[in-house]
């Protein structure tokens, strides 16, 4: 699988989301905080599958969780609160590729 493979996969699951549940306008009625917990949720899920030896359930629980985080950065683009800066798409932002996730210990993401 490549990057680009995935990313059609996640899309895809973005397209079943949104005929499933109404698209940006649902989307768009729920608090960010929503998408963050349902993310959680569905990680969480993928790490159970993991655990229970159970790969091809994790990778769709994982695939999930892409096209929700998706849906999440595409509402806050539609609020307005999207980027902090103009870094071209695909590559971050000084002050986000200088900043360590929370939670990372300093890990770098390079």
């Amino acid at each position: 699988m490549t990057t680009q493979s995935v990313l059609v996969e996640v899309a895809a699951e973005r397209t079943r989301q949104d005929a499933q549940w109404g698209g940006g306008e649902c989307d768009d009625a729920l608090p960010v905080t929503t998408f963050v917990q349902l993310i959680g949720d569905y990680a969480g899920w993928a790490r159970v599958k993991a655990r229970e030896g159970s790969a091809v359930e994790a990778r769709q629980r994982l695939v999930q969780v892409a096209a929700l985080a998706v849906a999440a950065v595409e509402t806050l683009d539609r609020r307005g609160g999207g980027r902090a800066d103009p870094a071209q798409p695909g590559e971050m932002s000084k002050a986000s590729a200088d900043s360590p996730a929370p939670g990372s210990a300093g890990l770098s993401w390079e």
